[in-house]
């Protein structure tokens, strides 16, 4: 039944919520006592006064909703996000095919249970504005997002003028990474089958020349070979082989367990994206992430994100 009852109540919501400020309460007491003197006395002059308040009242709903109509907000990590730890959170609002800059907004954003709010006081026509929050999330996966409004207290601050929103969101939490010191659950470094050319450590070989890049250190210029070409050559150094890393999660076991074995291999992908180090990751007997000649590192921590034991979703019992 309640369900049904909030489901009935979003759809038929007014489009606009107003609320009337301390300011526009005294100014509507005002404008009250303006008309009941009015009416009392017939003084021309009070009837003028009584127009320009209610035409005012008029003017700041036009204005109002002129400002906050057409406005989108899109919410985006500013940072990478892990379980239990202060992350930052970019909030934009565009005004796009706006002809004059909308002022005085408000973004409020229910997220995962709290409540943030962000200020512009002001978005360039046709264009955006960003603010960065602070979130601390509390489970790993995605980053659900409740109810989102967008108000503004322009042009007199008498009333607040709202409006929901649907905000464009793709907000994923990595899992909280292990203490330093805990050993990541089955982890094992075999040996490398032959020299395949494995990214690792710079070797001390030097299988020939290239042209110098702006990132390149003055230690590996080849002296000979720029003589020779007549232009700056660095040393084109062979890599070593390292050993691949293999780290296998438990298809079954219990949710909490899971997510200390979830935590730590978290740590290790990190430790080993740090020290270039090539790994695998393993739910059971499937290989799930190959990182063994790198740059996945998105990728792997997507995959602890929302791997799961026993088919569960992602942080269940992690809160017991």
């Amino acid at each position: 039944m309640k369900p049904s009852l909030s489901g009935l109540r979003r759809r038929f919501r007014l489009p606009r919520r107003l609320r009337v400020t301390f300011e526009g309460k005294g100014f509507i007491l005002l404008t009250l006592g303006v008309g009941v003197a009015a009416v009392n006395t017939g003084n021309n002059l009070l009837y003028i006064a009584l127009s320009m308040n209610l035409s005012l009242i008029v003017i700041s709903g036009i204005l109002s909703e002129w400002c906050i109509r057409g406005v989108a907000v899109l919410v985006r990590h500013a940072s990478e996000a892990f379980v239990s730890r202060e992350s930052l959170l970019a909030i934009t609002c565009t005004a796009m095919g706006k002809r004059f800059p909308p002022t005085a907004l408000s973004v409020s954003l229910t997220l995962d249970g709290s409540q943030l709010t962000a200020r512009f006081p002001e978005i360039p026509a046709g264009g955006e504005s960003t603010r960065i929050l602070s979130v601390r999330p509390a489970r790993r996966g995605t980053l659900s997002h409740g109810s989102c409004s967008i108000s503004t207290l322009f042009p007199f601050a008498l009333f607040e003028k709202s409006m929901d929103v649907l905000p464009r969101a793709s907000l994923v939490v990595y899992p909280e990474p292990a203490e330093a010191g805990s050993p990541p659950p089955g982890e094992s470094t075999p040996e490398p089958a032959g020299n395949d050319g494995i990214p690792g450590r710079e070797g001390s070989g030097i299988r020939g020349a290239r042209e110098h890049a702006a990132a390149d250190p003055v230690r590996d210029i080849h002296w000979k070979a720029s003589a020779r070409m007549g232009r700056w050559m660095v040393k084109e150094r062979e890599r070593e082989s390292a050993p691949v890393a293999d780290l296998r999660l438990p298809v079954t076991c219990p949710p909490i367990e899971f997510e200390r074995l979830v935590s730590r291999a978290c740590a290790f992908v990190l430790r080993c994206e740090r020290e270039g180090r090539p790994y695998r990751l393993w739910l059971g007997d499937s290989l799930r992430v190959d990182a063994s000649r790198g740059g996945l590192r998105a990728q792997a921590l997507a995959f602890l994100a929302f791997v799961g034991a026993n088919g569960a979703p992602p942080g269940d019992g992690a809160a017991s």
